[in-house]
Order: structure tokens, then sequence, then C-alpha cells
């Protein structure tokens, strides 16, 4: 399992992963000018999330049937350790960022 670029990020919310079109309003950069994008900062991060979950439970897997000796991919199960550590590694950093964030606004004064 790869991880997914910021740009793949947004891609759900203009076309699902199989390329059927979706509902939602197009935003990046090939949005058309003009077009509002309902979609918030909360979704985008929630879906990071998502991801990082994802790559977390399908790491986990691939340890179990390494460790069972059902498989033998150990290149595999190392890259997909790897990849969901620094998954979840980016997304407490841009909790730590935003809390940073937060809390110098709180600090400003007015």
């Amino acid at each position: 399992m790869a991880i997914a670029p910021i740009t793949e990020l947004m891609q759900p919310l203009t076309t699902t992963r199989t390329g059927e079109a979706d509902s939602s309003p197009a935003i990046g950069p090939g949005a058309t000018a003009g077009v509002t994008a309902d979609v918030s900062f909360g979704d985008v991060l929630g879906k990071a999330i998502e991801q990082a979950n994802r790559a977390d439970a399908f790491a986990s897997q691939k340890v179990d049937a390494l460790a069972r000796g059902v498989g033998d991919d150990l290149h595999g199960t190392m890259i997909a350790v790897k990849e969901a550590d620094i998954s979840i590694k980016l997304v407490g950093t841009i909790r730590n960022k935003l809390l940073d964030a937060f809390n110098e606004i709180w600090r400003t004064s007015v």
C-alpha cells in the first residue's frame, strides 16, 4: 500500500478512485474558477486520518500473516509497517501544528 500524496487526498472529493464522477464540487489545481467548494479542512484531515488507520490495519495484517507463517514476504511487510509509521507520524505532526497555531491565535491580543 503506497502513501498517497496530498493531491490524491483531494481526489476523492472530485472523482472516486475508480474514475466515476462524484457529485461534490471540484477543488484543487484543475478546479473551474468561480466554483465554490463545500469541502472543509476537517473533511480532508479526516480522510488523511482514515488512510493512516487503513495503512496501520494493513501493516498489522501483514505482520500477523508473517508471524503465523502464512506469508513469507518480509520485504513487503517491512515496507507496509514503515508506510503506516510514516503516515501516523504525519497525522500527528499535522495535529501538533494545528495545536501550535491555535495556541498562537489564543495568545494574540486584539
